[in-house]
């Protein structure tokens, strides 16, 4: 029997919640048990000492041994618990793509909505409800952001889009691994305040300092405050003994006390991050393990083993920030500077590592993020039963072809995939309102993005040669600036139109064109700037509820094609196919609407 899309998910999600039953009960069995080993500790040390029976004490140092075997079973218990709720917690993603669930996610993009990529809106690509938030598997700052970046920016070329297209899809193939990384990464989403590439960016672009005191004497000075507390507390020399380590566990608090300002300076960011390390090394480790096909993986493992390696850096940094977390209490700061000069030596290890790996620490990050971005755009492959990766074509003129194109964010069962196909030609669609114009515009957009960034598309075959998608659909007016909505059109129009004469190829996709003005004006301004679109290096669709404009098709300069949706009727209900149909559209929908909502009387009757 084929499996469905989603069966794995739901598998692994059955799987996690039986093993976290199992978690769940030897965890009870561990803590149990440590509570009667603590029990054994005191009872034997109590009868030791009653008795005087040096036997009780040997038993006492077993249970204080199987005491502390029990701590650390404990802790890989709870690491296990904390694996497999992430685990849980990827399926769930997955299962909740299937439905609305996917709308909660925290993670919506919202922050790579500009002004100058309009798609960006249009498209629904950022934001609340959007195709980034639907897709987005990546938790670090960095994993989202190269998502976003290859949205907006596509491929730079063909060879690199076919290096990064086959990298996507073993990764789809490679579900255990990609859920794995995915859990790995979570840690990194779900922390309190969260850390950015900004904190990262603000450790690495601190100074690092050299501490005052270097070389033996950073240890000579240590060494002499224990060797004369010792003298102190086992009588040799009390009094010398007192005397110096008074002197000099004060001499080092002293200087740690003067240095405080600029170790705090240079150890801040750590404090941001420093539970944040764990989830990137184990995301190291773990692709590291991975064996690949795609030569872009493949590079990707290659750049992580560099100049050291990143997990081995990663363990080291881990280790380093847990110490300097370890400062921030007042009373270990001060205790740990009059014993140790600790602040310096955990300087003198930062500024070493730093020499050691800063320079590539930001390139390992960035590679371990292009991975979740990878698995990002093979999510669709992962939920969608209609899916396909698509092929992408040099070709003199633009084209586009598709068989079953769906919308990515509809629910499958509510989808309705449409076969459509055009070649440097303008494609002026008509049809009634809500019947599926602009929807067909997002599905045409939105599935030309993901198939440009290299990720799979919701149709069963994809191919198009590269091109600039460019978009007027939610135009918006500003009251600050001034602007009205239709002029906001005009200007974003305008743009369209001048870009097209760079001969760079594009699609551009115009909703409702001018529907801020009055019918003869819009007729006008329409049909001349679908003629200025007319070029060959450019594809238009646009959609109209000007049924004027469908004469163009029969203009020689105007090389359009016209296309149309249509409804029918089922007593008074409307109901729509949302099926795109050659020819000009040769019904409407308004008037009945209109007496739907009470707005228009019924025929043959009247208001009162």
């Amino acid at each position: 029997m084929e499996k469905k899309p989603l069966d794995f998910y739901q598998e692994l999600s059955q799987d996690c919640t039986a093993a976290l039953e199992q978690d769940r009960k030897e965890y009870n069995r561990c803590s149990f048990l440590r509570g009667v080993a603590m029990l054994c500790i005191i009872g034997a040390c109590v009868a030791g000492y009653v008795q005087n029976q040096p036997l009780f004490y040997g038993a006492g140092a077993l249970a204080l041994l199987a005491f502390v075997w029990l701590i650390g079973r404990h802790s890989r218990i709870v690491e296990r618990q904390t694996h497999h709720t992430a685990l849980r917690d990827v399926a769930k993603a997955y299962l909740d793509r299937s439905g609305d669930g996917w709308k909660d996610s925290p993670v919506d993009g919202a922050a790579y909505l500009s002004e100058d990529y309009p798609p960006g809106r249009d498209l629904d690509l950022f934001g609340k409800d959007s195709l980034y938030q639907y897709i987005c598997a990546a938790s670090t700052p960095f994993g989202r952001d190269c998502l976003a970046d290859w949205l907006k920016r596509g491929c730079g070329s063909l060879p690199e889009w076919n290096s990064r297209r086959e990298a996507v899809e073993e990764l789809a193939e490679k579900q255990h691994f990609s859920a794995e990384y995915q859990a790995f990464a979570l840690p990194e989403r779900d922390a309190k305040k969260g850390t950015t590439s900004d904190v990262w960016d603000r450790f690495l672009h601190t100074e690092g300092r050299r501490p005052v005191f270097r070389g033996l004497l950073l240890w000579v000075l240590p060494v002499l405050t224990l060797l004369c507390l010792f003298s102190a507390l086992l009588g040799f020399y009390p009094q010398i003994g007192q005397i110096g380590f008074s002197c000099l566990a004060l001499v080092q608090l002293g200087t740690a006390l003067l240095c405080l300002k600029g170790h705090n300076q240079q150890f801040g960011p750590v404090y941001r991050f420093h539970k944040m390390v764990l989830p990137y090394r184990k995301l190291a480790a773990r692709f590291a393990q991975e064996t690949f096909k795609s030569g872009y993986l493949r590079d990707l493992q290659d750049r992580l083993q560099q100049n050291g390696g990143a997990q081995q850096a990663l363990k080291e940094l881990e280790q380093i920030s847990g110490s300097i977390a370890a400062r921030h209490n007042g009373l270990a700061l001060l205790l740990y500077n009059a014993l140790f000069l600790y602040d310096f030596h955990c300087a003198k290890r930062l500024y070493a590592w730093k020499k050691a790996y800063g320079p590539y620490i930001q390139g390992w990050l960035e590679a371990l993020g292009e991975v979740e971005a990878l698995l990002s755009l093979g999510v669709l492959s992962q939920v969608k039963a209609v899916h396909t990766f698509p092929e992408l074509r040099d070709a003199a003129q633009p084209f586009l072809d598709a068989q079953d194109l769906r919308h990515p964010l509809i629910p499958e069962e509510r989808a309705a995939g449409n076969d459509f196909s055009l070649r440097q030609r303008t494609c002026i669609i008509t049809g009634s309102n809500m019947s599926g114009k602009t929807t067909f515009l997002r599905t045409v957009g939105t599935n030309l993005i993901l198939a440009f960034a290299g990720g799979a598309v919701a149709a069963r075959r994809f191919c198009a040669s590269p091109m600039a998608v460019c978009t007027s659909i939610r135009v918006e007016d500003s009251v600050s600036e001034g602007i009205s909505s239709f002029y906001a059109e005009l200007l974003r129009v305008k743009t369209i139109i001048d870009r097209s004469q760079s001969d760079a190829p594009m699609i551009a996709l115009i909703d409702e064109i001018y529907r801020g003005t009055n019918s003869r004006d819009r007729i006008i301004g329409a049909r001349e700037t679908i003629r200025r679109l007319a070029r060959p290096n450019v594809l238009t669709l646009v959609t109209t509820h000007d049924f004027e404009l469908c004469d163009l098709e029969n203009d020689p300069r105007t090389p359009a094609v016209n296309y149309h949706f249509t409804e029918h009727y089922s007593g008074r209900e409307i109901r729509f196919d949302y099926r795109i149909r050659p020819g000009r559209c040769r019904t409407t929908n308004a008037q009945h609407l209109l007496r739907l909502v009470g707005i228009l009387p019924e025929e043959g009757e009247g208001f009162q």
